[in-house]
């Protein structure tokens, strides 16, 4: 009897384990499918949800409760949310833009959470004239200023006078005396020449004696000495290299005893009197910059602003910066202006006829690489995405050419936390959520 008591017992017991087990399945099954599943409120706006979780509105309720998501009290839906479907990106000029490519939604902000996220907005206005255009430069030596010096006759240098790169020398002054055969050998028929143009019959010497002094000349003899080597009646053994002009050495290659001749160049000169400024402007500033044009040069390293004019806006943009350059001359008489010196051109505003541009800052503008859009404050703690287009940035404010009147407020603080809500909202619609 006991036995069979025992057995009924454990028959019993095992009913009671499985019975159990199969109520806490399926207790799990519905907490899981009551928080997770598709339910009504979840999968659209209830024509009865009065109530929503800010940090995850497809939540919504007819009454006040909290999120089964985030234990948050949820808040009363905002009337403007309720009434108006969430927008896709605003048009411009008339033009659709794919809400796909660049999904975005009006957004409406609490003040608290304004607040929080620092949000500021300002009105779009005009800023009067356009201000001066900044741009970075560098200093180049003119290329109507640069000089090579070359023997025009092979020879060995057998004296050098001037050694060093970067000395000042004057017009005329000797840089170096060369001695070549083939002047040498001229000299001799000039002087030959002369002596036979003196006697009798000497008609023919005198064609002969004008053509060895052309001669001497177009060998790079300077006049000066063809008079001195005539004066002393005995030819130069060696012949002075003078400087063409009065210029800067940036170049030198002349060493005693090497040999000379026409294809290298002994010296290079830069005349540094004046010199070029080149700026690199960005391609949708070059409208801005006209030839004839003045510019303030400020150096890098200090010192004062050196006023330049435009030369040439170098047809040519660069495919790696996008900026083209834009060539200057300006006077550099106490050489202060040296060649590589880095510093800032400020090229004088450009205005259309005197009539002032609508400004944006440039916090307010989004740019995407395909889109610029900024929000507009259309109520009060609602946001609206409009894109827009721009003109040229000057002191950190865009110039605006559509998008937005004057008046209208912008979002020029917190614009990334206004950013992030609309493309949520925008998200959550697509979706089917509030």
């Amino acid at each position: 009897m006991s036995d069979h008591s025992s057995a009924r017992a454990t028959r019993v017991m095992a009913l009671v384990r499985w019975a159990l087990l199969v109520a806490v399945t399926a207790l799990a099954g519905a907490s899981v499918y009551r928080f997770w599943g598709p339910l009504p409120e979840r999968a659209g706006v209830a024509s009865d949800a009065r109530f929503y979780c800010p940090m995850h509105p497809q939540i919504t309720a007819p009454n006040p409760g909290e999120c089964p998501i985030c234990h948050m009290a949820l808040e009363p839906i905002p009337t403007e949310r309720a009434r108006a479907p969430q927008p896709a990106m605003a048009t411009d000029a008339g033009h659709a833009h794919d809400a796909a490519a660049l999904p975005l939604a009006t957004v409406t902000l609490a003040l608290d959470r304004q607040q929080l996220g620092g949000v500021v907005s300002e009105p779009v206005r005009r800023g009067g004239a356009v201000g001066a255009l900044r741009a970075p430069a560098v200093v180049e030596a003119s290329e109507r200023g640069r000089y090579e010096v070359r023997v025009r006759a092979p020879g060995f240098v057998e004296r050098v006078a001037v050694r060093e790169t970067g000395a000042e020398v004057a017009a005329g002054q000797p840089l170096a005396w060369v001695y070549a055969p083939q002047v040498f050998q001229v000299q001799q028929e000039l002087l030959a020449a002369r002596r036979w143009a003196g006697q009798p019959g000497g008609a023919r010497s005198a064609d002969v004696y004008a053509a060895s002094r052309q001669s001497l000349e177009l060998l790079g003899m300077a006049p000066v000495d063809i008079d001195a080597m005539l004066l002393v009646g005995a030819p130069l053994r060696a012949v002075p290299v003078r400087a063409p002009a009065a210029a800067t050495v940036i170049r030198n290659a002349a060493v005693q005893g090497a040999y000379a001749t026409p294809e290298a160049a002994l010296y290079e000169l830069a005349d540094l009197g004046r010199v070029w400024v080149v700026a690199s402007v960005w391609e949708r500033d070059l409208a801005r910059v006209r030839r004839g044009a003045t510019a303030r040069f400020v150096p890098g390293g200090g010192g004062p602003a050196v006023t330049a004019r435009v030369l040439l806006v170098e047809p040519a943009v660069s495919a790696d910066s996008r900026a083209a350059r834009v060539r200057m001359e300006a006077p550099n008489p106490a050489r202060a202006l040296r060649p590589g010196m880095y510093g800032e051109a400020y090229f004088e505003g450009v205005s259309d006829g005197g009539a002032a541009r609508l400004e944006l800052p440039r916090d307010a503008v989004i740019d995407t690489g395909t889109e610029r859009y900024v929000f507009v404050q259309t109520g009060e703690g609602t946001f609206e995405p409009r894109t827009v287009r721009l003109g040229a940035l000057t002191d950190d404010r865009w110039e605006v050419r559509d998008g937005v009147v004057e008046g209208e407020r912008v979002v020029s603080r917190g614009t990334f936390m206004v950013d992030s809500e609309s493309r949520l909202r925008a998200a959550l619609a697509q979706r089917g959520a509030p």
